[in-house]
């Protein structure tokens, strides 16, 4: 009697494709931990909680005090803070080292605050928080400080410069955001490998969320249509590079059938919505998502992409019979290019 072994990566793939593989399995690898993922959610959100309450108690404490006090007591937290974290403890001395953490960067800024105001102080916490993202070695902290270092380095833009270098620096934030994803397996191998995934995450976050709140309150374009216009462009061209990109490590040729349908969708996407730029942006996402099978990626694109839906329809300056229309001729314009490509492209059947 033969024993049947499973084939290794070695005997199915051909060995130039040997590198590519180690970098995609490297990139989907998850993190073995006895702790289900749904309890380290709600540990996550105690140590929320916990920090929010630190930080009231501590701030009563400092109510008839300097308010500088608060500064140097939120840089000793934080220093406290990493030194627990990197000692490696157990897991409910994570979350409270990551609580005291938290705790000690609000009140760091609440301290800031009281010396100096917008720029210097969004400067502060953009250095803080890039300090942080490097040597506490947490997920969850490393993804909350990619999101504060990303917001307060735009809202510098925004404040020292103009509205325009903040726009362009969004996107700046898109294709670095992009390029980690899409070179994730390599980078992850590398020394700073441990930074890729949670900063990755944070600056999609980071650019969805934003462009959300623009798309309804507008203080990310200002009243120009054109800056939306011109993001919209700038976004565009960073989701068809990270197409081309796709296709290659597919082996797809970029200039055959599949590639040249993959861009006049993703171009068509872009025209249709070119004044909600937050459309191709999370069209974006769910191409990452796909190509690096990430359903919490695919599942935060999608519910951006209903948000930036309903917004678009209600930002319509058209009557509702029009917008019916609009939405009517949209969706069979999406189905009959859902059709072609099936027909086009048939799925392979699957090996039984």
């Amino acid at each position: 009697m033969t024993l049947a072994f499973k084939p290794s990566l070695r005997e199915v793939l051909p060995s130039e494709q040997h590198e590519r593989a180690r970098a995609a399995l490297e990139s989907n690898q998850e993190l073995v931990t006895s702790t289900p993922w749904f309890i380290r959610v709600l540990i996550g959100g105690g140590a929320w909680l916990s920090s929010l309450f630190l930080m009231i108690f501590v701030g009563m404490a400092l109510s008839f005090a300097e308010k500088e006090g608060a500064l140097i007591l939120g840089l000793l937290l934080t220093g406290g803070a990493i030194v627990l974290r990197r000692s490696e403890p157990g897991l409910f001395l994570t979350q409270t080292a990551l609580a005291i953490g938290l705790a000690g960067q609000g009140l760091f800024a609440f301290g800031m605050d009281s010396l100096v105001r917008n720029v210097p102080l969004a400067l502060a916490l953009f250095v803080l928080e890039v300090f942080i993202l490097v040597v506490y070695p947490d997920l969850i902290q490393r993804f909350l400080s990619t999101c504060a270092a990303s917001l307060a380095l735009l809202y510098v833009l925004h404040q020292g410069l103009s509205i325009v270098v903040m726009d362009v620096g969004l996107v700046g934030l898109a294709a670095l955001a992009h390029g980690l994803f899409l070179h994730q397996g390599t980078l992850q191998a590398r020394r700073w490998g441990a930074l890729v995934t949670p900063a990755a995450f944070g600056l999609v976050t980071t650019l969805l969320t934003l462009l959300l709140v623009g798309a309804w309150q507008g203080e990310l374009f200002g009243d120009e249509a054109v800056l939306r216009i011109l993001v919209t462009m700038g976004l565009t061209t960073v989701t068809l590079y990270s197409a081309w990109r796709v296709l290659e490590e597919l082996n797809t040729a970029p200039g055959g059938t599949a590639g040249v349908t993959l861009f006049v969708a993703l171009s068509l996407t872009a025209l249709l919505t070119f004044r909600a730029p937050g459309v191709i942006a999370a069209v974006g996402v769910v191409l990452l998502g796909f190509h690096r099978r990430s359903v919490v990626l695919l599942g935060m694109a999608v519910v951006f992409i209903l948000a930036f839906g309903v917004n678009y329809y209600y930002s319509l300056e058209l009557t509702l019979l029009a917008k019916s229309l609009a939405l009517l001729g949209g969706g069979l314009v999406m189905l009959g290019l859902r059709l072609f490509i099936l027909r086009r492209f048939p799925l392979a059947p699957e090996v039984s």
